[in-house]
Order: structure tokens, then sequence, then C-alpha cells
């Protein structure tokens, strides 16, 4: 027995049963203080934790919102510049469609112009545009586009003006069919403008126009200066009041929805009246007039005449 105790085994074994005997002890009679050091740690611990957490969670939040602000400023920069860009390449196509029409018209003097304004009491799509008489805008200026004739100036002043489209039938404008050269009038209907149609009126009965001929302004009267494309014949129809033969006309432009447009303030042979076919009518007259006058028999002088004595005065 004695030697058992000498072992070094049982007296390692003997002292880690002591050990833990004292450590057993010392957890008991301490757990509640140690357990209270423990919560007033965790506690710190946590509350330095929520309060460090929080501080991160207000930055991360305030930086989301300075980077989604900075992000809607640069959206909307972009998108300016986009709108930017698209009015640019609008107006420098509109610009090279104005300078090709220039070139084919060296003595027109051109006002480019955009319309800002359409009359919604006007049925015939009459509209405004931002050029007036301070750029030499004056009444009665055609206005055109690189498709055709638009309409005419009918009101100004320094900054605007008010344009009257073919598709009124206060517009009377010469026309011409450029294959056939018979000649008519330009003007509206309330009948034919809501479909972008207008009329070639006073055409005669005796005309060879014919539907898809191309239909140009004739120069006469030097309101408008000739060969400006108006548009084509669609079809034949004859007036309800008088019965006369008219031809209906698709205008090359969509008058109803043009959203710029060229004002010509002066072309060369403006405010001169075309005396061509007047004078052609003039000659044909005279003509006639000489022929009648050739052809009429002279009076032969008769005996009664030859013999007769002249008229002597008589006195009493």
């Amino acid at each position: 027995m004695k030697k058992l105790f000498r072992r070094k085994s049982f007296k390692y074994f003997a002292v880690t049963i002591v050990a833990v005997c004292v450590i057993a002890i010392v957890c008991f009679f301490c757990y509640p203080f140690l357990s209270s050091g423990v919560n007033i740690l965790t506690n710190g611990l946590s509350q330095v934790s929520a309060e460090v957490s929080e501080n991160l969670n207000r930055s991360s939040y305030d930086e989301l919102l300075e980077e989604n602000k900075k992000l809607s400023e640069e959206n909307a920069r972009l998108r300016e510049q986009a709108a930017d860009y698209y009015d640019l390449q609008e107006e420098n196509e509109r610009l090279w469609k104005f300078y090709d029409i220039k070139k084919e018209n060296p003595t027109y003097t051109y006002i480019p112009s955009t319309v800002i304004r359409r009359d919604s009491n006007d049925d015939f799509y009459s509209f405004t545009i931002d050029a007036g008489t301070s750029l030499g805008i004056s009444l009665n200026d055609p206005v055109i586009t690189e498709n055709g004739l638009v309409g005419i100036v009918s009101e100004c002043d320094a900054s605007s003006s008010k344009v009257k489209t073919i598709l009124s039938p206060e517009i009377k404008v010469g026309a011409v069919d450029s294959k056939t050269k018979d000649i008519g009038v330009i003007s509206g209907s309330s009948r034919y403008c809501d479909d972008n149609l207008t009329m070639l009126t006073k055409i005669s009965s005796e005309n060879k126009i014919a539907e898809g001929d191309i239909i140009k302004t004739s120069g006469v009267g030097g309101l408008f200066p000739a060969d400006i494309i108006v548009g084509q014949v669609k079809e034949f129809s004859y007036d309800d009041y008088d019965a006369s033969k008219f031809t209906v006309i698709e205008p090359y432009e969509d008058i109803r929805k043009v959203s710029s447009v060229l004002v010509i303030t002066d072309f060369s042979t403006k405010g001169q009246v075309s005396l061509e076919k007047s004078d052609h009518a003039f000659d044909i007259k005279k003509n006639k007039k000489e022929t009648a006058v050739s052809e009429k028999p002279t009076e032969k002088p008769t005996a009664e005449t030859t013999d007769k004595p002249t008229d002597v005065p008589t006195y009493e």
C-alpha cells in the first residue's frame, strides 16, 4: 500500500484531484461576481459595437445618398448633352438641305426659321415662325421647305411672322404643269385640307394634265418665283357649284407637320409681272386684226361716185 502512495503517478493524480476541487469551490462561491463582470463586459462591448455599427451605417447611408445624387446629376447632364446632340444633328441636316436649295437658286435671298406656334383656330394649318421684319421678312414673302412651297407670310412683326398655307382658300398661286404647260391657280379647300391636299383650279377645259404630273409655280404676277415645286396631280374632280373641272394636288411637304421653313425675302423676278402670255395674246389679236383688214376688199369707185359733183355751198 505504501508503495502505491509513493508512486509518481499517484502523486500527479492526487494533485489533479485537489486542483479540480479547489477550482470547483472557487467557482461555486465566486460565480455571481464573475457572471456580473462578464455581463458588464459583454454589455459594454455590445454598446460600443452598436454605436460603431450605427456610425458606419449612417456614414454608408450618407455616402450612398451623395453617390446617388452625383449619379442623378450626371445622368441629367448626359441626357441634356444627348438632346443637344440630336438638336444639332437635326439643325445640321436642315441647314445642309437649305444650302442645297441656295445652291440651286443663287438669286434667292433666304431667312431660315422655325415654327414656334400653330393657330388652333385655323382649319388650314397656319403657323407662326420665329423670324420677322428685323431680319428682312415682309408681307407676302413666299415660304418653302426643301420639299416645295408651303405658303406665304400673311402677318409679321419685328420678331415673328404668321404664315398662311397653300391648304387655305385665301391663298392664290399661279401654277403650271411642268409637263404639259397647262396653267392654273393653286388654292386650298376645307374639303381637302385635313388630308394635306390642295387644288389646281382655273384650268382649261382642253387641258392635257394627267395624274402624277408635277405642278410648279408659274412666276406670273411676280409674287412667287417660278419653278418652285408645289406637288403632284392626285386626281380630277368637279366643282359642286359651277361644275368646273379642277385637279387635286398632293404637296410633297406635309404642311400639317412642318417644323422648319425658309422665307424667300428676295429673288430676281420679284414684283415683275410676266407679260409673256399677255404679249402673246396681244400678238394673236393684232395678227387677226391685220389679217382681217388685209382681207377686206377695197371698194371700186362707181360712175355715180365719180360723176357726182362735189357739194358746193349755195347762197340764197
